[in-house]
């Protein structure tokens, strides 16, 4: 089964709950039935099933060996009662939807039959089909789906996909039948899937192998929940666990959809989408490197000094925008980006007019003149003005204010939406406008004419986020993180946006922290309450490259138990005799990329990498002087 199609199951199967009422009467209980309605929920919608009977096996004469079951699983066993149910005894594929789908939701129930047909159904499509069987179909008499109630093989292949493809406890099997052995013309007894080796297992056996293909991308999926949430993540582990391969992979998946294997083309391709940017801090990092500050220009004889987006303010600006214009009807787009082309036209046009009258556009009834046209704005000044450079009219404010139908010089010092400079010279900006409304004269507004804009996630990682003074550094977005989508009042003034500045919700931030760097300081409860924080631990790699003994080695430094933690990750890390008491494991146990083995000698990493560190964390007090004679052994 191919990755995507996979994982789209997955992704089903995760989206359901299903609860059971037991609901057997003293009769049925006497007659050594069970008896459960069973309450399916799913994307909002909730069906319940009719009365769905069971049998103790001790009394169904087609059970191969009942006591064996009985003893393996240490209590009483029930399954299908195939008297009440008659699903595996059919033929003909047509039974599926008959008898076994008109068994479990009665007559009304359409919408339920409909999710039943998705579950499974004699096209092969059903999801419990492609999940286990890869939708094989004409085996009805024996097929996996048609022993069991529904619900139950649904628990089992949560339970399998909760577990990452490693075993899962006896209780998910107790219930389910594999198939009938013989054939048609033999006598049949169902088997049980307690045994764990064998041909009746293969089915069993494929699921669990399908789901463990997919850990990489199936751990993304679960963080992918986490992080459209939150909005923003911390991975947390010791060094060397992968944090910042996992947070590419993350935002590989949130932007495009897919986790590529070459990570070159990774690169490139989220770079390529404009929708990711990564950055690193350090000790020496503030807010006015990464939010908002002022910077110095050299203008000719002059410097001058203004403020400036960094890269946090820039790329919410340009998430919003996408965040806004995905809200838009196609109309509003359209002549939105009718006057926006227009306006470059304008450009061009005002620019030949300043070069036509010797670098200055004088506007009407003032000593005030346009000088330069700039990326973002006029220039614009006076000959006795004190400042020969002149001042910003941004573009944007002229284009709102056309859009808005604005006439009157009072308008302007009304309207929402511009900068205050606009509104102290809304004189100027009035001629301006005026010019632009003349440009326009006798041009129509043209018919809808683009296709809608999709929401696009953006995504920003911050390695080492721990690294930098966060408090100072994150200033009022410490707030913006919690209130996506709402205006919070920045040190700093900006022409276009004044003191504010908006996180929107389509904007996700990864960050990544080492545990283990002692050199910096803590997070706060303030940023922590609104980061999620995720653990990244070591693991044994499943590559021949992999120094697996050397690692299981280093690891029982750490934590005592390393063999059973291996074989189940579910288990709780019992702290090495050699650790000291006042760390987590979780937080300095050296992670498995240090022990994949290199393009060169893995003896010289060993040497001059793991060694090394060891040592150090001796020094520091991380490991306790025993681990010494250990490390020098290796």
């Amino acid at each position: 089964m191919e990755k995507k199609e996979l994982l789209e199951c997955i992704s089903f199967f995760k989206g359901i709950k299903v609860t059971e009422q037991d609901v057997t009467t003293e009769a049925e209980r006497d007659n050594h039935q069970k008896v459960v309605i069973v309450t399916y929920q799913y994307q909002g919608h909730t069906f319940v099933t009719d009365r769905l009977y069971y049998m103790n096996i001790l009394h169904q004469g087609s059970v191969k060996n009942p006591q064996a079951i009985i003893n393996y699983f240490g209590t009483e066993v029930f399954w299908l009662d195939i008297e009440r149910h008659p699903w595996p005894k059919g033929r003909g594929e047509a039974e599926l939807e008959e008898t076994i789908i008109e068994d479990m939701a009665s007559d009304g129930q359409d919408d339920f039959k409909d999710f039943l047909y998705r579950l499974a159904n004699n096209d092969k499509t059903g999801y419990i089909q492609r999940i286990t069987a890869e939708g094989k179909s004409q085996q009805y008499h024996h097929n996996f789906e048609n022993n069991n109630h529904w619900h139950d093989l649904i628990w089992l292949i949560q339970a399998i996909i909760k577990s990452g493809g490693n075993e899962v406890g006896k209780k998910y099997f107790s219930r389910l039948v594999f198939k009938w052995d013989g054939n048609k013309n033999t006598d049949r007894e169902r088997s049980s899937l307690a045994k764990l080796e064998g041909g009746n297992r293969k089915f069993i056996n494929d699921l669990y192998n399908n789901v463990k293909s997919v850990q990489a991308m199936l751990k993304s999926t679960n963080l992918i929940e986490v992080i459209k949430h939150k909005g923003q993540i911390i991975l947390q582990g010791p060094p060397g666990t992968g944090k910042t391969y996992t947070a590419k992979d993350l935002a590989e998946q949130l932007i495009l959809n897919k986790v590529s294997v070459d990570k070159k083309l990774q690169k490139d391709s989220l770079e390529a989408s404009g929708q990711f940017k990564i950055i690193q801090f350090h000790p020496a990092y503030s807010y006015e490197d990464f939010v908002r500050g002022i910077v110095a220009e050299n203008k000719g004889t002059a410097i001058e000094y203004k403020t400036k987006d960094k890269l946090l303010a820039e790329f919410a600006k340009k998430a919003l925008e996408n965040y806004n214009n995905s809200r838009k009807d196609l109309q509003q787009l359209t002549e939105e980006n009718w006057i926006e082309g227009e306006f470059e036209k304008f450009r061009d046009y005002i620019s030949d007019e300043i070069e036509k009258n010797d670098g200055k556009l004088l506007l009407e009834g003032t000593t005030t003149y346009l000088r330069e046209v700039e990326a973002d704005c006029f220039r614009y000044t006076g000959d006795k003005w004190n400042n020969p450079q002149g001042l910003r009219m941004y573009y944007k404010d002229i284009i709102e204010m056309y859009r808005q139908g604005l006439r009157e010089r009072q308008q302007i010092k009304r309207m929402e939406g511009v900068s205050g400079l606009a509104k102290q010279h809304a004189s100027y900006y009035m001629k301006v406008l005026n010019l632009f409304n003349n440009f326009m004269e006798g041009k129509k507004k043209p018919i809808q004419e683009i296709k809608k804009v999709e929401e696009k996630p953006y995504v920003l990682i911050i390695d080492e986020i721990n690294r930098a003074n966060l408090p100072a550094v994150l200033g009022e977005l410490i707030y913006a993180l919690e209130y996506r989508g709402e205006k919070v009042e920045s040190m700093y003034e900006t022409v276009e946006d004044g003191y504010t500045l908006i996180i929107p919700p389509n904007l996700y931030i990864i960050g990544t922290m080492n545990t283990a760097d002692r050199s910096v300081g803590h997070i706060d409860y303030a940023i922590r309450r609104r980061f999620a924080f995720v653990d990244m631990l070591p693991k044994a790699l499943e590559m021949e490259n992999f120094e697996l003994d050397f690692f299981r080695q280093v690891s029982r430094l750490f934590i005592q138990n390393v063999d059973e933690y291996l074989d189940n990750g579910a288990l709780l890390l019992a702290l090495s005799e050699h650790l000291s008491e006042e760390f987590r494991p979780e937080d300095v146990w050296l992670g498995h990329s240090y022990f994949i083995k290199g393009n060169g000698d893995f003896e010289t990493r060993k040497q001059y990498e793991i060694i090394p560190i060891l040592k150090e964390y001796v020094k520091d007090g991380i490991l306790k002087h025993s681990a010494l004679d250990i490390i020098n052994g290796f």
